[in-house]
């Protein structure tokens, strides 16, 4: 988690509902790796595979097809990918009624608007019994736990009156489970004169009648019932009237919704091929003619078909290929296994399934070749170099970025080439952050990170440049680009904010005393370790005026510093320097950890020294004989507080055992006994 709040701001992760094998609602820490199949829910990205959620694959697969709007990007440029904010927004919706009618009543108050406007639109409805009617209808709020009541109409005599009068008296039994009553006066008007009251009176009747199935369904929490089985007469009834309804008006208002609770019916049913046909025919319409954005619709089809589909009952090459890809997986985000591995044996029998999609069936075969049955020799075979495009769909960019992965684990002489063609056509949103990616991980490999921040570099996204500088720069390049007019603030930030820590805690004390001349004027020095990288501006002037200095008189860091630059053993400003770590919350903090070797900023650090350990502060002072009898009892009483109050080391540095941690205890009670810190501590841990 500690990594976490370095790029919070940058960082977009997709956090959903919880499906089945799809996603998580838990913390996670996003991982900047390219070769990775493990699903953890926060690091989805532009190129389909296992690590993604399944509904980012679903959608990026949508996003290629004919007649899909163009994909909106984030807000700021991320490896990581929030799949809910590329979708465009869909104009017409289908009410969601396909994740099921909840509370009857959530209609409510479009069902009155909808009213008002169609009476005040029928001109054979005299204006008093109109106003009547829309009184009525206004009054009547309906509790669909409870029932509700449905005030008089007095002196409603005409025809056309009458007919919305008999309307409202089928909505009143509708929200109060009064289904029988509800379809005796929803049947009567399918041949009313009014065209709304025709067209919603069908409509009604299959509302009506997936709720009459529906009925009993659900326990207290909204699940459905192990024991319960819904009447297939009863659903048949329900599709039938839904399928009346949109036969009949394929424009309607309510043709979406209509369509939707038929999807509905299907999964109450569990008749999965109806389902997936009516989900195929959906992704094969444009966007403007599914009624439902490709978020939701993602959604619903992960939910209510791929969460518990199998191989075997699928058919649709796009929804097998995003069950596929799930069961590439190495792991979950707990560290258990997702799903049973998918074999090269079934793979290849799906082979005719995906007869008019040979790009995607060739790029599932490669991916089991990378993730399953690591083979990159065979990856670079089933995938071509095509690297050299003006602007990539993202099945393209996934094949290619997958082709470069395999160079790259293969030992190919020319990935960096690749890499570089790939950037061009990398257009879409979430695309170029992740080549970039590619390549910083190539340069950072080959020892040639000043490529990344020389003045023509193509690598230009934060989240990646700052990364480098935080894990892997020397003192050489972080005062570099601490310096360069062209770079951003926060980047110029980021690496002056690091290099003074390294500088402070690593033994550079001269060249800390020097470089706090580079904190700009006005720069903020109130933080914590937790806001300090994700702020706009960084507290860099923490460290010359930071006001959380510990608990045993410290002076300002600078002065700190130039005690240490005359003195390198000054056992005070040595303490001194772990105060300022311990009451900042730097303790254990990403500058002074390292990522996985496979990870961004996961190669050795190119800065000097070792990351700094208060632990090992406090042994060096408990051993020094220039120390003062209060220095050494506070370093006692410091390095036994590491391990308070778990028993774990909290301060860095290499672990010791209980014994030495109660030899230490005792020390300060035997030698120093009058101290402060001797008689604050009563335990060690």
């Amino acid at each position: 988690m500690i990594r976490i709040a370095l790029f919070l701001l940058l960082c977009a992760s997709v956090l959903w509902s919880m499906p089945a094998k799809a996603s998580s609602d838990i913390g996670c820490s996003a991982s900047r790796k390219l070769s990775f199949a493990v699903y953890s829910g926060c690091d989805d990205t532009a190129m389909i595979g296992p690590r993604n959620d399944s509904r980012t694959n679903l959608i990026l697969l949508m996003a290629d097809l004919p007649g899909t709007a163009r994909t909106r990007g984030p807000a700021k440029p991320s490896i990581f990918l929030d799949a809910a904010s590329l979708a465009p927004p869909s104009e017409q919706q289908d009410s969601l009624f396909s994740d099921g009618e909840g509370s009857r009543c959530r209609s409510n108050a479009a069902g009155t608007a909808d009213f008002e406007a169609a009476l005040r639109t029928n001109t054979k409805v005299p204006e008093p019994e109109r106003v009547a009617l829309i009184a009525a209808r206004r009054g009547f709020q309906p509790d669909c736990a409870q029932g509700g009541t449905l005030g008089a109409m007095a002196g409603i005599k005409s025809e056309g009156g009458k007919s919305f009068a008999a309307y409202l008296e089928g909505a009143a039994a509708f929200y109060g489970a009064d289904f029988g009553a509800a379809t005796a006066r929803f049947t009567a008007l399918e041949t009313a004169r009014d065209p709304w009251l025709r067209e919603t009176a069908r409509y009604m009747l299959g509302r009506v009648a997936v709720n009459r199935a529906q009925v009993d369904y659900y326990d207290e929490y909204g699940s459905p019932k192990e024991t319960m089985k819904i009447s297939p007469a009863l659903l048949n009834d329900a599709e039938t009237a839904l399928r009346s309804y949109v036969k009949a008006y394929p424009k309607g208002a309510y043709f979406f919704s209509a369509r939707g609770l038929l999807r509905r019916v299907y999964w109450l049913g569990q008749d999965r091929a109806k389902l997936e046909a009516e989900y195929a025919a959906l992704l094969a319409l444009p966007d403007s003619q599914r009624g439902i954005d490709a978020v939701s619709l993602a959604q619903e089809i992960d939910a209510k078909l791929l969460s518990s589909a199998t191989a075997d009952t699928l058919h649709d090459p796009t929804l097998l290929a995003v069950f596929d890809l799930m069961h590439m997986r190495s792991k979950s985000y707990d560290g258990e296994p997702c799903c049973v591995a998918i074999s090269r044996a079934t793979l290849e029998a799906q082979r005719a399934k995906f007869t008019g999609k040979p790009a995607l069936f060739a790029y599932l075969l490669a991916v089991h070749a990378h993730f399953v049955a690591p083979q990159p020799g065979k990856v670079v075979r089933l995938i071509p170099d095509a690297s050299k495009q003006a602007d990539f769909s993202y099945l393209e960019f996934s094949r290619q970025m997958l082709r470069g992965i395999a160079l790259d684990a293969s030992g190919d002489r020319n990935p960096r080439g690749f890499w570089i063609n790939l950037l061009a056509g990398a257009k879409r949103p979430a695309q170029r952050p992740l080549a970039e990616l590619a390549l910083a991980m190539h340069e950072e490999r080959d020892h040639a990170l000043a490529r990344v921040f020389a003045p023509d570099s193509p690598i230009r996204t934060p989240e990646i440049r700052e990364t480098l500088l935080v894990y892997v720069a020397d003192a050489k390049l972080l005062r570099q680009q601490a310096q360069v007019a062209s770079a951003p603030d926060h980047e110029r930030d980021v690496a002056l904010f690091t290099l003074l820590y390294k500088e402070a805690t690593r033994g550079s004390h001269r060249d800390f005393v020097r470089d706090v001349l580079l904190i700009h004027a006005g720069a903020p020095s109130d933080a914590t370790y937790y806001d300090s990288f994700t702020s706009e501006h960084l507290a860099t002037a923490l460290f010359i005026k930071g006001t959380k200095l510990g608990d045993y008189g410290c002076p300002p860091p600078l002065e700190t510093q130039r005690r240490l630059a005359e003195s390198a053993d000054d056992a005070k400003a040595l303490i001194c320097v772990g105060e300022f770590v311990r009451a900042n919350g730097f303790d254990g903090s990403f500058l002074d950890s390292q990522p996985s070797a496979d990870e961004l900023g996961g190669s050795p650090s190119l800065y000097a020294g070792a990351p700094y350990s208060r632990l090992v502060t406090y042994q060096a002072v408990m051993a020094s004989p220039k120390a003062s009898p209060d220095d050494k009892a506070y370093a006692l009483f410091r390095a036994v507080n590491c391990y308070a109050p778990g028993g774990s080391n909290a301060c860095g540095g290499k672990g010791v055992d209980p014994v030495t941690r109660k030899a230490w205890f005792q020390r300060l009670k035997h030698d120093y006994p009058k101290s402060r810190w001797a008689q604050e501590l009563h335990y060690y841990w």
